[in-house]
């Protein structure tokens, strides 16, 4: 196998990452794979691939001459060729959401309270009706988690998305969302039992609900859960995924 042609393959695996990157980036699909964070080293690596492609190409071009002794033509061409399917489905593939049968394994996060400073312990717990947001919810749920012996008949609005699990029964879910610290691979499920008339709920569509909180348990740990009162389906929202950083679970 001519040495050249390792090196085409190379400038092209480069190029279609960098091109793939680049098409996830304005299309918006790549903060579904990756937090915000870690967008700007995405960035810096589409135009360190281009670049170094571009390299690589111009080097096949002066027409060097190689000693390919030795060399396992066969095995190098696979070796590299298996680099393109991950950046074929790149470039094809427009929905990276996890599946639900990929979440039913993993299950929900085992919520356990911590005290935090940065905000006032009961703040939300307290008050005639929570509603959760993006921008508080893991605020919120870490409050009714520090005060479920005082949450019983408080009223909640939520919206995310209906999970359940094999060991749920006809009236139970959960009102789910996803969190990512890093990339989709280390995406958590977070959620809040839901009681009541959900039969007619289909997993992984998206609801905002209102109901009453009370004091329930989750695979033996005592967490919030709500008795459902009302629910809208909604559309599921640009940016399905929480990206706080969280301290409450273990």
């Amino acid at each position: 196998m001519k040495r050249f042609f390792i090196q085409r393959l190379e400038g092209l695996l480069l190029l279609g990452l960098g091109l793939m990157i680049f098409k996830l980036y304005v299309s918006g699909y790549l903060t579904k794979l990756i937090a915000p964070k870690m967008v700007p080293y995405a960035l810096a690596a589409l135009f360190a691939f281009l670049v170094i492609s571009l390299l690589r190409m111009k080097k096949q071009k002066q027409g060097e001459q190689y000693c390919d002794c030795g060399s396992n033509g066969e095995s190098s061409v696979l070796k590299y060729g298996l680099f393109f399917l991950p950046i074929l489905l790149g470039f094809i593939l427009t929905d990276f959401t996890l599946s639900g049968e990929v979440l039913a394994k993993r299950g929900m996060a085992k919520q356990q309270a911590q005290m935090v400073s940065s905000y006032d312990s009961g703040k939300h717990a307290n008050g005639e009706r929570i509603s959760v947001t993006d921008d508080n919810y893991f605020e919120v749920l870490d409050d009714l988690l520090n005060n479920l012996d005082t949450i019983e008949g408080k009223e909640i609005e939520i919206s995310g998305f209906i999970y359940r699990e094999d060991t749920f029964t006809k009236k139970q879910m959960a009102i789910s969302r996803l969190s990512m610290s890093c990339c989709v691979v280390d995406a958590t499920l977070y959620g809040y039992m839901v009681n009541g008339n959900v039969e007619g709920m289909k997993t992984n569509d998206w609801y905002t609900i209102t109901g009453t909180l009370k004091k329930g348990s989750y695979k033996g740990e005592p967490v919030p859960v709500i008795d459902l009162k009302e629910s809208k389906k909604i559309k599921a929202p640009e940016e399905a995924y929480l990206y706080e950083n969280v301290q409450i679970i273990q």
